[in-house]
């Protein structure tokens, strides 16, 4: 139970801290609107799904995790935060008009789109992989095959529920408005924060 615990706290305090996956929906939640971006939210829950997936596969057939495989998600991870960066730095001010209404913009934008790339977010993320097999290495001989698989549930549905959360917030009128006024400066920030992940990940 205390071994439990402390997953359930370390996961937690991860996903306090902001990264990739929420400036993307911060992203989507400006530029698509709150029900093309919940898509992106399913996406990125999804993601964590296969990743904790590839794990348990790599751990029961290999017993480690190629380090060759960290390599290329790093790499496929830098290449997509810069396209995302790259994104955002290319906002112009006439898309503005778009934020009071969404229709438009979702005529053009699928659901499936806003999916992808909250999936792409999650599982070419190499620090989601590094975190997760740290923690399933570390309780992966304490559980059993059924405690695991509760456990990954339990991470996965905290993700999924953390996000809406977001993107809740994200939506209430007060935000919505501040998010309007500024979302020039926002997208620059997001792209910076987005170019500053990619950074860090080449320094790995």
């Amino acid at each position: 139970m205390e071994l439990f615990f402390f997953i359930a706290v370390t996961h937690f305090i991860a996903l306090l801290s902001p990264g990739p996956d929420f400036f993307l929906i911060l992203m989507h939640s400006m530029k698509y609107g709150s029900k093309l971006a919940r898509y992106t939210v399913l996406g990125i829950a999804i993601g964590n799904a296969l990743i904790l997936l590839l794990i348990f596969i790599l751990l029961w057939g290999l017993g480690q995790i190629h380090p060759i495989l960290l390599q290329l998600l790093r790499c496929l991870g830098v290449a997509y935060l810069l396209y995302l960066a790259l994104q955002c730095f290319r906002y112009r001010d006439d898309e503005n008009k778009h934020l009071t209404n969404h229709d438009e913009i979702q005529i053009k934008t699928s659901s499936a789109m806003c999916f992808a790339q909250g999936l792409q977010s999650s599982v070419l993320n190499p620090k989601n992989l590094m975190f997760y097999s740290s923690l399933i290495l570390l309780v992966y001989s304490q559980f059993s095959v059924k405690q695991l698989s509760l456990i990954c549930f339990w991470m996965v549905s905290v993700v999924l529920f953390w996000n809406l959360f977001l993107l809740k917030l994200f939506n209430f009128r007060s935000w919505n408005q501040f998010l309007k006024r500024n979302t020039k400066i926002l997208y620059r920030l997001t792209g910076c924060c987005f170019l500053g992940f990619a950074m860090v990940l080449i320094m790995l």
